[in-house]
């Protein structure tokens, strides 16, 4: 089994602060898929990766549209 990102964790492998997580996770923003565990709040690095990845199709899509 693989350790979870906490929102602090997550944050600093996002390069983002803690705060943001928190920010987007409670209005429903853009982050990848959270699991509560109780009032705490995790994030599998699996599902961290897949939403990265999919943000990277996105630009470069986003990118090659526009060339």
């Amino acid at each position: 089994m693989q350790q979870l990102f906490s929102p602090q964790t997550l944050a600093t492998y996002l390069g983002l602060a803690q705060q943001t997580i928190y920010n987007r996770h409670s209005a429903g923003g853009d982050l990848p898929k959270a699991i509560k565990l109780g009032h705490l709040l995790r994030f599998r690095p699996d599902d961290v990766d897949a939403w990265l990845n999919a943000k990277r199709r996105t630009t470069a899509a986003a990118h090659s549209s526009v060339a």
